[in-house]
């Protein structure tokens, strides 16, 4: 495990040990995430990166213990260890909690108040026939034993906080009858009623304009500062990861292929698919400039076709028979926080990420 320097010293928030999620198919036993391991400090923003496919989204489910549920009865198997730290004394062992070990009740109880997750489409995940004031104010009953009364009026409270226009009327909107900004700032506002120790952020902007997207961004740095909240941010786009992360995860056919802090991975990423990601991200000046997107050849393989060796050598421009295609290289510590499953990272060099560091800075 790479723990990051900026987390040396600090207990974690959230710890994550040989997570596997092993799906149950007629093939057998498919590994969709397999052996992720991090840290996450309080006041951190993680981004895990990837392509479609590469786990990211079944790494979040399982920390909240959702995998497997919608997945037409395919069963799912959990292993590894993640750690916890609710800041509740009475959970136990000073509130460090082992999530995939917890019974269900447990569980529930942690959902909502110490960890949270705001979901990639807020139509599907508000409940359309309740109003979204009671919404929030039902996790304030359950978790901080609130009155009614009590509830409705934090429930405005958070509508308020952010950024709702006319909260005190919207406050009695159904889902349907909000926009889809609107509708994703009530479900913000939903994940952090309660003040969770860690909040885990699946997609949150993917569905909305561009101008919309930035005020929902702004407003998660803003309420984060004010929190101390850790966050666990899950998406595609290199260009929210470079306005939200500190830290960084690429993940590649369900394992971690880098691992770095935000500024060190665009300026400089040590492995060949974190490059082609970074290659491949839309830039306006580079495209005036006549730098046009390269994307990546080929595409991630399925879990039943996984290909012996580094899982991303077909795709490899600096692929060598061997080393790269006889057995799966580990994660090897570059220090300063720095990891790289790259059995060349040594040997190359992988060039042409400048463009997008300056997203960084």
């Amino acid at each position: 495990m790479i723990e990051p320097t900026a987390a040396v010293g600090v207990r974690p928030v959230l710890s994550v040990r040989g997570l596997r999620v092993l799906l149950h198919t007629e093939a057998g036993l498919l590994p969709a995430v397999d052996g992720v391991d991090f840290d996450l400090a309080p006041g951190r923003t993680l981004a895990l990166v990837g392509e479609s496919g590469a786990g990211k989204s079944l790494t979040s489910l399982a920390i909240m213990r959702l995998a497997g549920r919608g997945a037409k009865g395919r069963g799912v198997t959990l292993e590894g260890q993640v750690h916890l730290d609710s800041g509740d004394a009475t959970q136990g062992n000073s509130g460090i909690v082992e999530l995939l070990g917890a019974p269900l009740a447990q569980m529930q109880a942690l959902r909502g108040k110490a960890l949270a997750m705001i979901f990639q489409e807020p139509m599907t995940s508000l409940n359309p026939v309740f109003r979204v004031g009671w919404q929030i104010a039902e996790a304030l009953v359950r978790h901080e034993g609130l009155t009614r009364a009590q509830a409705d009026a934090r429930a405005l409270e958070m509508l308020q906080l952010v950024g709702i226009p006319d909260a005190a009327a919207r406050v009695r909107a159904f889902p349907h009858e909000l926009s889809g900004g609107m509708r994703q700032r009530v479900m913000i506002a939903m994940a952090l009623a309660c003040r969770p120790r860690l909040l885990i952020a699946d997609e949150p902007t993917t569905a909305l304009d561009v101008t919309v997207q930035a005020q929902v961004l702004a407003l998660m740095r803003r309420l984060q500062a004010e929190m101390g909240t850790a966050v666990l941010f899950i998406t595609h786009d290199l260009g929210v990861v470079a306005q939200m992360a500190d830290e960084v995860a690429v993940l590649y056919a369900g394992r971690v292929v880098e691992h770095a802090d935000v500024r060190s991975l665009f300026a400089a990423p040590r492995h060949p698919y974190t490059a082609g990601l970074l290659r491949s991200m839309p830039n306006v000046a580079g495209s005036v400039a006549g730098e046009l997107v390269q994307p990546i050849a080929g595409s991630m393989p399925a879990l039943t076709r996984l290909p012996r060796g580094c899982a991303f050598h077909p795709r490899c421009e600096f692929a060598q028979a061997g080393p790269c295609t006889e057995a799966m290289p580990a994660l090897a510590d570059l220090g300063a926080g720095r990891a790289v499953r790259c059995a060349r990272h040594a040997e190359i060099e992988v060039a042409g990420a400048g463009r997008a560091a300056g997203r960084a800075a």
